[in-house]
């Protein structure tokens, strides 16, 4: 399950992106991140790489479908 929550999601806006949200944003915000977060953690042990781009690069093109144009 995500950890990610409102005040999360200000924190960032304020440090990234020097962006003060509007008030109630934030959970809204929050609620639209969790389920992408709690999707990608769940694939991420099946997809085999270990932190280097190249690698992650590589694993992501062995999981591509393949392409007729290429």
């Amino acid at each position: 399950m995500s950890d990610i929550n409102g005040e999360f999601v200000a924190k960032l806006a304020q440090i990234w992106h020097r962006f003060t949200l509007p008030a109630g944003d934030e959970d809204t915000l929050a609620g639209l991140l969790v389920p992408m977060d709690d999707a990608g953690e769940a694939v991420a042990e099946d997809i085999p790489f270990d932190g280097e781009p190249s690698d992650f690069d590589m694993a992501l093109d062995e999981l591509a479908a393949p392409r007729d144009d290429v």
